[in-house]
């Protein structure tokens, strides 16, 4: 193995790039020859005092640029400075100056290395002609089957023939209100919820209500209130590390919800995207499986672009779902699901997502340390919430916050209906790949809340 130990100092921009960039200028200067094997990820981020996703990064930028290549079960080695071939993808901007907290991305590991990796075994394969045919809506069996086995890691007791695949976690409940709930039905959500659900729901015109939280998650007492008072159709909830609160519902409140589901003949839609960030308590999929639909993709544990996401659904409901994803979108591009199976059946979905739990609690201590022990949310997860007191409302901090270079995100987006909501904002401790800017943003929104507005600002 070359000893490769480079300067990124020497260049601007982000860390990934300036590591490219180094590469690329010792590749040229003959530092670096073709066939030379380059440190692995782990090592080389050990040395330069970053995380191995940043190193991942790097590597994927000077792959995409000709310059490196990776053998699967030997390294990766410089090609030499050839042009690569040309790509329809614009090469990423240079990052702005504003922070981003307000999305919530999973934190960048060795993904994009494995995801080339996998594409060279799919190109060399000798059945790469089937992803280009029509496949069954639901999905074919070892799809199905990678289903079963990833969502069987939720505590839940699944079966191939009630999966079905879809386009990812938003896909997900598209396919299941499309199937489930016609204009005018309600849904009932927390009254702070994932923003996706509302805009499901609008383009659906299902009416959506809100029931009250707290800090760990829905009400059961105000559930059942709710249920006495509307005729709900369907429930929808977060129950491992809620959006945006970040809080998990116990077992006791888990049995609550179900008893009266089962009284009033409610639909329960159970999003564990979030799950594997934490040892899972029993889903409602194994304490009602009659009448859930638990969902989940590889968006948040695997990578954001890898459109696929799973449902495990009733039995005598497969049917309907499987019409509902032939009417959107026929069925989901198999290249993805071939990925996605390779990685589930393979152990390298399993690997990225204990690797991600392990960064995202790691950001947490860093976040509790700078913000106080006054926040939110499991100590693994990949945002907390952030209370404010009187003297802010939400609004105005999530302006004055950007007026300093950074983005967070408002409890006005997750409010549903007309519960009162929890003043503060989410921040997203997932986007920022440099632990230094993490770090100073984080410094700069604890200062923030602990100033005093500036009432002129208030003032129109």
């Amino acid at each position: 193995m070359t000893i490769w130990q480079p300067d990124p100092a020497r260049f601007t921009g982000p860390r990934y790039r300036a590591i490219a960039e180094a590469l690329a200028d010792d590749v040229r200067e003959g530092r670096l020859r073709p066939g030379d094997r380059l440190p692995t990820h782990r090592d080389l981020a050990w040395h330069l005092k970053v995380t191995v996703g940043t190193v991942s990064r790097a590597y994927a930028e000077a792959e995409r640029r000709g310059l490196i290549a990776g053998e699967v079960g030997r390294g990766t080695f410089i090609r030499g400075a050839e042009p690569p071939m040309p790509s329809a993808l614009p090469r990423e901007p240079e990052r702005s100056a504003l922070v981003n907290l307000a999305q919530n991305h999973p934190m960048p590991g060795e993904e994009t290395a494995l995801f080339a990796e996998t594409l060279r075994e799919i190109a060399n394969g000798h059945d790469v002609g089937e992803l280009l045919r029509y496949q069954n809506h639901t999905g074919l069996p070892p799809a199905r089957e990678a289903g079963a086995a990833w969502l069987s890691l939720t505590g839940a007791d699944p079966t191939p023939e009630r999966i079905v695949v879809t386009a990812g976690g938003q896909h997900c409940l598209a396919t299941i209100l499309g199937a489930y709930a016609n204009p005018g039905d309600v849904v009932a959500t927390e009254a702070m919820t994932y923003p996706g659900l509302k805009a499901a729901c609008q383009l659906r015109q299902v009416r959506l209500e809100g029931i009250a939280v707290d800090a760990e998650g829905i009400l059961p007492d105000a559930f059942a209130a709710a249920c006495r008072q509307w005729p709900i159709r369907m429930l929808y909830l977060t129950p491992n590390i809620s959006n945006p609160l970040a809080g998990t519902l116990s077992a006791e409140r888990r049995k609550a919800i179900v008893e009266t589901a089962r009284r009033h003949d409610v639909l329960i839609v159970e999003d564990d995207v979030y799950g594997f960030l934490i040892d899972r308590p029993t889903p409602f999929a194994a304490l009602a499986p009659e009448r859930t639909f638990l969902v989940t993709s590889l968006s948040k544990s695997a990578a954001p672009g890898l459109r696929i996401g799973y449902i495990l659904a009733p039995a005598d409901r497969v049917d309907r779902l499987a019409l509902a994803v032939r009417s959107t979108i026929w069925m989901v591009p198999p290249l993805m699901v071939e990925i996605a199976t390779r990685w589930i059946t393979g152990g390298i979905a399993e690997r990225l997502a204990t690797a991600k739990r392990r960064e995202a609690a790691h950001r947490q201590v860093l976040a509790r340390r700078i913000l106080g022990a006054a926040v939110l949310g499991e100590p693994n997860a990949y945002h907390l919430w952030l209370p404010l007191d009187e003297r802010w409302r939400a609004s105005e901090f999530v302006t004055e916050a950007r007026r300093r270079g950074i983005a967070v995100t408002g409890a006005n987006a997750f409010t549903v209906g007309r519960v009162a909501s929890m003043n503060g904002v989410r921040v997203c401790l997932g986007s920022v790949a440099d632990l230094g800017t993490l770090e100073a943003a984080l410094g700069t929104i604890r200062d923030l809340r602990d100033a005093e507005p500036d009432p002129l600002e208030s003032v129109v």
